[in-house]
């Protein structure tokens, strides 16, 4: 009885093992199942999650090429404004100076203004405002116009046609040299032939014995000389004394001022360079030979300071 009790009870102990084993297949093959669902599902999430990577990739490579491109477009535009505020046009604005005691100007605006725009156009450095050399251009402009007393300039700071400044020499008197007759200015530089100047007839006429050579745009007379007859001529002309021409002598430093009407003329030193005393000296002189009723035959000498000779 007890060898079939434990036959009996090691029978169904297999069946009990092979039960429990069953059932813990049964549930050991739901926990693969369980564990198969992760990994089936792991490619298409590494898959969305590289492709929502390459996509924010995507994205900040378009930002940064799209700022890249923004500022680009700006730094073009702003070299294209500035290039466009530095350029200059060639055609130049002529603006005349004149000031008092200063003199007319002795040819048109349009003729400035013709040599002002070839001279421009004739270099490419002209039209940019950094480039261009206004000192060139001022010389330039003298050398080709020797009436024009000053040449400057003027380039805007946003508007692209430059403003040229032009002020004119005073004509004083026509020289008449070995080589022709020329309109001279304050400082004694030759402007332009007479020929050129309507008015020339006008001006105090000197005439230089000495055998200059004149040549435009340069030195004839110091600006003493000039400035000692304009000064003997403005006395002269106060007490209502005319003067028929001017001589300068190729011996001495001489000033010889025939008097309109009289057959005589004076003489006055230029080296001394006071003009209005020797003006003086001549004034009081006339006045007491006008008293005696004598006139000069020849000539009246005042280059000795206070004196004054006859003959």
């Amino acid at each position: 009885m007890k060898l079939g009790r434990k036959k009996a009870a090691q029978g169904r102990q297999p069946r009990w093992r092979q039960g429990n084993d069953a059932v813990g297949a049964t549930y050991r093959g739901s926990n693969r199942d369980d564990r198969d669902i992760p990994v089936d599902r792991q490619p298409r999430q590494r898959g969305a999650a590289a492709a929502a990577s390459a996509q924010a990739k995507a994205s900040r490579m378009w930002r940064f090429w799209l700022q890249r491109t923004g500022l680009l477009i700006l730094l073009v535009a702003l070299v294209i404004s500035v290039c466009n505020v530095l350029s200059l046009s060639t055609n130049a604005e002529i603006k005349p100076v004149t000031q008092s005691g200063s003199g007319s100007f002795l040819r048109s605006q349009a003729t400035y203004q013709s040599a002002a725009d070839k001279l421009l156009a004739a270099s490419i450095w002209n039209r940019n405002k950094i480039t261009i050399d206004t000192a060139v251009f001022n010389r330039n402009m003298m050398a080709q116009f020797p009436e024009l007393a000053s040449v400057s300039v003027s380039l805007p700071l946003l508007a692209h046609r430059p403003v040229v400044y032009i002020q004119p020499s005073k004509a004083t008197a026509v020289l008449n040299a070995a080589n022709g007759s020329f309109v001279i200015d304050d400082n004694g530089k030759a402007l332009l032939p007479s020929a050129q100047l309507p008015s020339a007839g006008q001006l105090p006429q000197i005439t230089d014995q000495s055998g200059l050579h004149v040549e435009l745009n340069h030195q004839v007379l110091t600006a003493d000389d000039v400035n000692f007859i304009q000064t003997v001529l403005a006395e002269l002309s106060a007490k209502h004394i005319g003067v028929s021409s001017l001589v300068l002598p190729a011996s001495s430093r001489e000033l010889d001022v025939y008097i309109a009407g009289q057959p005589y003329y004076v003489k006055f030193n230029l080296q001394s360079g006071d003009a209005r005393q020797q003006a003086g000296t001549f004034l009081a002189a006339l006045s007491q030979l006008q008293k005696q009723h004598v006139t000069p035959p020849h000539y009246v000498d005042v280059r000795v300071d206070g004196r004054a000779y006859y003959q």
